[in-house]
């Protein structure tokens, strides 16, 4: 056994050739904070086996579980005791403290990530000054390498610029500093090659920093190399060594100029290493690096042995379908305001009022963040009010936010004097100063509403007043003219008229959706920080008009919600609103009017007509996730899909995602970077060549596994009655909320057998489509692996392609038995299981799925049309819809590495690679695809790129790429089929 140089016995592998695993916390992260990553190695504590595993399931079929982890650490001398205040990580030993697992494969003593090592990426790197990037094909540094990071530093750029690892250049707090651990009291040395680029300084003066940093980021010192003159070739090796002060956690590395620059200047560096000795020694690659697992540490359970005297602690991880799952999301309009706007609004919820903390004996409604004495409150004036109405609608859609009651009914009198309050019973803002809350520009107005009335009707009055705030001469013409309100006009539509003071700059237009169905709607109104734009958007649709001059006014004399007071009847034609409000929220801001958007229309129809990744991107920000991962949102492949709209109110956010998932067949698991990620219903059609084979033929590639396979045709996973409920489908009725598809000869043969599904599709249509579909998978039986499990201890180099794997990878596992046929069947991985011990052996276990029922039926095929006519050599295209559907945005379509057919049916036909999808937002109307390598051929606009034609499969005859499924697919018929 041998440990490689520079590592302690306890932090290495006992074999050198085998991989090194590093479990990590990120101490001063938890939870849903938003603080960077400084994840701190706690591998040479592990004592004992431990095991990790990415959310998945066994059987496809079955829901898919929070990921789980869990490991014992030594923790003699106490310092996993949260209650130890001597403890190194006193007091962060605390629940849902991230956790992640590293492997690296061929491990040395250089203790750097690769990237960093070898100068291939900017990750986790940072200047104080200039910018960096990275530079390839360069003359060899004298360790080697042909790759640098670059860093352009300004002319006159003073003395003591950094770059290095961004926790030495950067803010802590706000930037993954990817320091390493270190041990107080022992050696380490950094070194590092330097070269100028030609063309600017001939020689600069730079000196080697290793920075020693506590857990929470405060720099105790700093060792020093010596300043160096860099020139235009490479240097000899930087160097600095120091010992690690007491206290210090981490080492973060850096070079720095010691004088200023005289010339715009780019240095390159590259050769990294930090390693544990006193002396720095030549340059080795650090080794690859492979995250399998990223959760949250859950739970630390103490534990004594041996008589009370040998402490250890039980480590629980989870990843962050849990939280999720725990999350019950009640009071749904409050929480998503409170997730994502200022912090200064009021929002009323008007539901009930309490005492007028202002005016004896009223009543008022409070901020729901606080009372008057913080801000102001909504007196009631008038008597005609009811409380406690539950909320009803006309339709059962729009029960995202306004569950069932309690609302205020306001029941004015709409035969009222023309413009002014007689009759009316409405709202009105009080602060103990004035009744006046309205600044003069930059502010939004909101409110949900439910009315059958349309003004006018039997009646003069051509419009009913929401919300308002006038001057005296608005509506008389004379004087001040400054007004605004929100209203409801003659023809159903919701308005808003604004003019200044003078009423030379004006607005005056409506929303094209209707408001007076007794359905429950939400507008909103802003008014830009320069007052010439104003914007009105009712459930989601936006309307504007932008003028050359301000609108807004600083002497409003009042204001108030459900009419217009005034004090002259002359020349505006309005009446108080009558019906119910369920919300009011102002904030003196103008609103970014895509989060109006989101807003009104979730309020209004729960979000119907939403692709899948924006309702999962939209629950992830109402359950204010931030699971600490690489990535800041989710990722998605192969998704696609509307949906309708959603009750959230009692359910979990994880529930209400799965919904989402599963209504395209889909799933949603957590990856093992612990980033939210949804595989759509594309993601396993797509997939036609395995990311990996396992079996006996090693030499041509294949992976080795234990004799632990068993091939069965597993009874429990028949089913020929699909029973699909759609919720909140626009068309759905008491009658036909329930889709069914059977099987009578699947019956007879294997026996009714039920599953039942419930999915959230915009129309019940695609129950019944998604219930005919899962009949063709399941009504009959299909070969099924019960797992497999792969060694890896003992051969590190087949790491990099299993720890590639993730939920849904299509995988082939082979047997060939002495005296039968060989088997051969394609899976998809369902889930992965990684675990090992204290002695290094390390193996992985997979639950897998059969890929067959896969193979003879392609949906929702990918194509779009060439919006352009590239040339021979061109890397991007520009291309139309995807599919033709704008709905749902290119990137979640369409996943890197996606092979598709350029020029389809055509002389120029070519295969292409998608590296990447610019990202687009719903409703564009050109996409580019940036491609792996250069097209070899010309081609036309209005070319089709389309996925691959699978070459045994006949296509259904036609001039254009096929978009409809292929009736013989659908129904039966001989393979191969194909169906577009």
């Amino acid at each position: 056994m041998t440990v490689p140089t520079g590592f302690p016995v306890a932090d290495g592998p006992l074999i050198a050739s085998w991989p090194r695993l590093l479990l990590q916390v990120a101490w001063t992260s938890g939870g849903n904070a938003a603080a960077s990553n400084h994840w701190y190695t706690l591998t040479k504590r592990i004592r004992g086996s431990w095991k990790a595993a990415p959310s998945g399931r066994q059987y496809e079929t079955d829901s898919v579980q929070s990921g789980t982890a869990s490991f014992v650490l030594d923790n003699l001398d106490g310092a996993f005791d949260p209650d130890n205040t001597a403890s190194p990580f006193y007091p962060y030993v605390l629940p849902y403290r991230r956790l992640r697992l590293v492997l690296q494969t061929a491990a040395t003593r250089n203790l750097l990530y690769y990237w960093v090592a070898n100068g291939t990426q900017t990750t986790a790197m940072a200047a104080s000054a200039g910018t960096i990037d990275v530079a390839t094909g360069l003359s060899a540094s004298p360790s080697g390498l042909t790759t640098a990071g670059t860093w352009a530093l300004p002319n006159s750029t003073a003395s003591g610029a950094v770059y290095g690892l961004s926790g030495a250049a950067q803010s802590w707090t706000t930037n993954d500093c990817e320091g390493t651990t270190v041990t107080p009291g022992a050696p380490y040395a950094a070194s590092v090659e330097l070269q100028l680029a030609p063309g600017g300084m001939s020689s600069l003066s730079m000196q080697l920093r290793i920075g020693w940093y506590d857990l929470t980021g405060t720099l105790l010192s700093t060792t020093t190399g010596v300043n160096t003159a860099i020139t235009t070739t490479w240097s000899g090796r930087l160097t600095a060594a120091g010992t690690v002060p007491a206290g210090a956690e981490f080492a973060i590395i850096s070079v720095a100029t010691t004088a200023a620059t005289t010339a715009a200047t780019t240095v390159r560096a590259t050769g990294w290493q930090l390693e544990q000795g006193p002396a720095a020694t030549a340059w080795t690659g650090a080794g690859d690096w492979f995250q399998i697992w990223q959760g949250f540490a859950e739970s630390w359970v103490q534990r004594y042995e041996r008589g009370g005297k040998y402490g250890l602690v039980e480590v629980a991880g989870v990843d962050g379908m849990a939280p999720l799952s725990q999350l019950t999301l009640q009071e749904v309009m409050p929480q998503y305001l409170a997730s994502v706007t200022p912090a200064s609004q009021y929002v009323y919820d008007l539901a009930t009022p309490g005492t007028s903390p202002i005016i004896n004996g009223g009543t008022a409604f409070l901020p729901i963040a606080g009372t008057a004495a913080t801000g102001a409150g909504l007196d009631v004036v008038g008597a005609n009010i009811a409380y406690g109405t539950s909320i009803t609608s006309t339709t059962d859609q729009g029960k995202l936010w306004n569950v069932d009651g309690p609302v205020t009914t306001l029941l004015s009198n709409q035969a009222s004097a023309l413009g002014n309050s007689a009759g009316a019973t409405y709202l009105q803002p009080w602060d103990g100063v004035d009744r006046l809350t309205l600044p003069a520009t930059g502010w939004t107005r909101l409110i949900c509403f439910r009315t059958t009335a349309t003004p006018g009707t039997g009646g003069r009055f051509t419009q009913a007043v929401l919300w308002g705030a006038t001057a005296p001469g608005f509506l008389s013409g004379t004087g001040d003219q400054s007004g605004v309100f929100l209203g409801i006009y003659s023809s159903g539509k919701a308005t808003v008229r604004i003019q200044n003071s003078s009423g030379a700059s004006s607005a005056y237009f409506t929303c094209p959706t209707q408001v007076c169905d007794g359905n429950w709607h939400c507008a909103a109104v802003s008014l830009s920080a320069d007052g010439k734009t104003v914007r009105l958007v009712v459930d989601g649709a936006f309307t504007s008009q932008t003028n050359t001059s301000s609108m807004g006014s600083s002497t409003y004399t009042i204001e108030a919600v459900g009419t217009l007071l005034t004090t002259n009847g002359s020349g505006e034609n309005t009446q108080p609103f009558n019906g119910d409000f369920a919300w009011y929220a102002q904030w003196n801001t103008e609103l970014d009017p895509v989060y109006l958007g989101v807003l009104t229309r979730g309020f209004a129809n729960g979000w119907a007509q939403d692709s899948i990744s924006s309702r999962i991107d939209r629950l992830l920000a109402l359950a204010q996730f931030h699971p600490g991962s690489q990535l800041p949102g989710g990722a998605y492949y192969g998704s696609s899909g509307t949906l309708g709209g959603t009750v959230l109110n009692g359910r979990t956010a994880l529930d209400a995602i799965q919904q989402a998932a599963d209504t395209e067949g889909g799933q949603f698991v957590m990856d093992r970077y612990g980033t939210p990620t949804l595989y759509g219903h594309l993601w396993r059609w797509i997939q036609s060549v395995p990311q990996a084979v396992f079996g006996e033929n090693a030499t041509a590639g294949e992976i080795p596994y234990q004799d632990d396979v068993t091939f069965a045709q597993d009874p429990a996973r028949l089913f020929n009655d699909v029973q699909v409920t759609v919720e909140g489908a626009l068309d759905a009725t008491d009658s036909n909320t329930l889709q069914r598809a059977t099987d009578t000869s699947s019956q007879s043969a294997y026996f009714p057998q039920s599953m039942t599904r419930s999915i959230n599709s915009v129309s019940v249509t695609t129950g019944l489509s998604i219930a005919e579909y899962l009949l063709s998978q399941y009504k009959d039986p299909h070969t099924r692996l019960n797992g497999l499990t792969v060694e890896l201890g003992s051969a590190p180099g087949r790491i990099p392609t299993v720890a590639a794997l993730g939920f849904g990878t299509l995988v082939r596992v082979m047997r060939r038995p002495t005296l039968a046929p060989a088997k051969q069947l394609d899976c998809f991985v369902e889930q992965i299981e990684w675990s090992g011990s204290e002695d290094d052996q390390l193996q992985v276990h997979m639950q897998m799925s059969p890929a067959s029922q896969y193979t003879y039926w392609i949906v929702s095929a990918a194509w779009a049309a060439l919006s352009t006519s590239p040339s021979a050599g061109a890397t991007v295209l520009t291309v139309g819809p995807i599919s033709g559907n704008s709905v749902i945005a290119a990137q979640y379509v369409i996943p890197a590495g996606f092979t598709m057919t350029l020029g389809y049916g055509t002389a120029n036909a070519e295969t292409v690679t998608v590296a990447s999808v610019q990202t687009v937002t719903a409703g564009y109307t050109t996409v580019q695809l940036t491609l792996t390598s250069a097209t070899t051929k010309a081609h036309a606009a209005g070319d089709l790129i389309c996925s691959p034609k699978p070459g045994t499969a006949t296509v259904p005859p036609g001039a254009t790429y096929p978009t409809c499924y292929d009736g013989a697919a659908k129904f039966g018929g001989t393979s191969p089929l194909i169906g577009y």
